[in-house]
């Protein structure tokens, strides 16, 4: 045959220790839902002036941000981009390749076209910024 245990003798002792438990328990619980608002406030507030559901950019996107990587290799100045021919394509996850051309004028006055293909990867974030894109090859050819 089993005993059970004898029924406490002091029942608002009990009472007492299960209610602070209770109370300590609904404060970790409040704080956990403000850290978590805070962290999610963070979130929605870190892609200012832009839609946190924007996708992958476009092809216009990707063009301007090639043309920010190519400035610092042109030779010559003041390089005029042919944004009306440039071609583009997806490859695979977040990878853009994109074919165009530019002109320098050289301080001789001689003009030279330079054709050009681009392969970069988009790696999040805003889209117009170039530190949110890998440069993955540049090839240039006159």
């Amino acid at each position: 045959m089993r005993r059970e245990a004898p029924p406490s003798r002091d029942y608002l002792k009990d009472k007492s220790v299960k209610n602070k438990t209770a109370k300590r328990a609904g404060l970790a619980i409040v704080a956990l839902l403000i850290l978590f608002g805070l962290f999610i406030g963070k979130w929605a507030l870190s892609n200012p002036g832009g839609n946190l559901l924007d996708g992958l950019p476009d092809s216009d996107t990707a063009y301007g941000v090639a043309k920010q990587f190519i400035l610092p290799t042109v030779r010559g100045s003041n390089p005029v981009f042919n944004d009306d021919n440039y071609q583009f394509a997806k490859k695979s996850d977040s990878v853009y390749v994109i074919k165009s051309s530019y002109s320098t004028k050289f301080d001789d006055g001689e003009n030279q076209e330079t054709r050009f293909t681009i392969s970069l990867k988009y790696n999040g974030g805003m889209s117009s910024k170039t530190s949110n894109w890998t440069l993955i090859n540049l090839d240039q050819d006159n």
